[in-house]
């Protein structure tokens, strides 16, 4: 509707600025005629004249009619002009180009399409940069970590205990690179991804239950209480890609949990939705971290002493959307964060 209101603001405004033109060349024309009556170049009797008069009248409209034409695109092309070069600064990188045009209105438009452009292409070279500086960090930490680890394991006089130590260390180097391998993957296999494949109809509220007990001995190594109020629930979805999800909010309940801590996780059906609630009484986010945390490698913690490499929250996030959900987060620093999921039961 927005759009056809747009088609019709635009053309009527060329048809009154062409009306106008055209009404003042006629305007000129007439009180051309009217002054060769009025000095008597032009009589009914004479007639001699009457096609040199016209010609002349002629000659003088088409040469008004040019000025004024020039006169007025003048502005249109001006604006064109700066369009041009703005879309120049662009395709060159600059993404602080902007447009200011306050009219006609069909280029206010065109100049806020255009401004929206460049901030989102400025955000997302802004999100690649970032892209690539923690994704360089994250993949170069472990390696390094792995061959020095290597490199002392070849001296001959180290004990039976520093050997396996070193050899731990560089096992979880290795699955530290493995977990990042893997998640790049799934990121990249759901960001490609428009339109949700494989769907099944299926009880999301057993397969909570079930990502629990996957995870019960590491709920167990922290002696976190679980609080759990999962009602059977059915919805279609991609069983797979949800089962991501669960399973990796439900390991950052334990990772940023304390030990004695609590877990509460609550499933229900609301109208034509099922509501997901998980809660953790754990260490919590800053309030200016809330919203990065489902930005691509955001860690909070920024010595990146805590494992993990800041992609499962982009991938339960973009996983999320393709179900037509959303996900929301709040937290306190020191008394937990809590995630609530919002999927409709038909897609």
């Amino acid at each position: 509707m927005y759009k056809i209101k747009e088609k019709i603001g635009f053309t009527l405004s060329f048809s009154i600025f062409m009306f106008i033109m055209y009404l003042i060349t006629t305007v000129v024309a007439g009180a051309l005629v009217y002054f060769c009556f009025a000095i008597g170049i032009l009589t009914e009797d004479y007639t001699e004249k009457a096609i040199i008069s016209v010609v002349i009248i002629l000659i003088v409209c088409i040469v008004f009619g040019v000025l004024f034409s020039t006169l007025s695109s003048k502005s249109m092309l001006k604006a064109i002009d700066k369009f041009i070069k703005a879309t120049n600064r662009l395709s060159h990188g600059d993404f602080s180009a902007r447009l200011d045009f306050q009219s006609p209105p069909n280029f206010k438009i065109l100049a806020e399409n255009f401004n929206n452009m460049a901030e989102e292409l400025g955000g997302i070279e802004v999100l690649r940069t970032d892209f690539i500086n923690n994704f360089s960090h994250e993949f170069k930490t472990p390696i390094i970590s792995i061959k020095g680890f290597a490199e002392i394991l070849k001296y001959d006089d180290l004990s039976k205990e520093e050997r396996d130590e070193y050899l731990d260390i560089i096992i979880e180097e290795s699955k530290r690179l493995t977990s990042l391998a893997t998640n790049v993957l799934n990121l990249s296999k759901v960001e490609t991804q428009n339109i949700l494949k494989d769907t099944q109809r299926f009880n999301i509220g057993e397969q909570i239950r079930q990502s629990i007990l996957i995870l019960d001995s590491k709920f167990q190594s922290k002696n976190i209480l679980l609080d759990i109020n999962v009602e059977d629930c059915y919805i279609n979805g991609n069983k797979e890609m949800l089962n991501q999800v669960w399973l990796n909010l439900l390991e950052n309940t334990i990772k940023f949990n304390k030990f004695n801590g609590i877990v509460s996780i609550n499933v229900k059906k609301e109208e034509e939705n099922i509501v997901v609630a998980i809660a953790d009484s754990g260490i919590g986010i800053d309030k200016e971290a809330v919203n990065k945390v489902f930005d691509k490698f955001y860690q909070e913690d920024t010595s990146h002493a805590t494992k993990g490499n800041g992609l499962g929250l982009t991938i339960v996030k973009k996983i999320i959307s393709l179900h037509r959900g959303s996900i929301e987060c709040e937290s306190v620093v020191s008394e937990g964060t809590s995630f609530k999921i919002t999927l409709p039961t038909e897609l």
